[in-house]
């Protein structure tokens, strides 16, 4: 019997994680928060917790993923810290 874990893709390099390597991202009034639970509810985007990633997530990725465009600077925190 295999046991498999939750795959997701990050929003920022497009490869595909474990769920645990990602961070959960959700849009609320008031921007980008991080959903460190993963239980928010509404759509969430994924992102690896490098700057590389995040970087690249802010150009485009977050927009593409939630289909509306995104604040860079309503966002909560970085996944890797201020």
């Amino acid at each position: 019997m295999s046991t498999s874990r939750p795959i997701r893709t990050c929003v920022g390099c497009r490869r595909t994680d474990e769920r645990s390597a990602l961070r959960r991202y959700v849009r609320a009034d008031r921007g980008l928060v991080l959903d460190e639970a993963c239980r928010a509810p509404g759509r969430g985007a994924w992102v690896h917790p490098d700057r590389e990633c995040w970087t690249r997530a802010l150009r485009g990725g977050f927009a593409r993923s939630f289909r509306a465009p995104v604040n860079p600077d309503a966002v909560d925190r970085t996944p890797f810290g201020r």
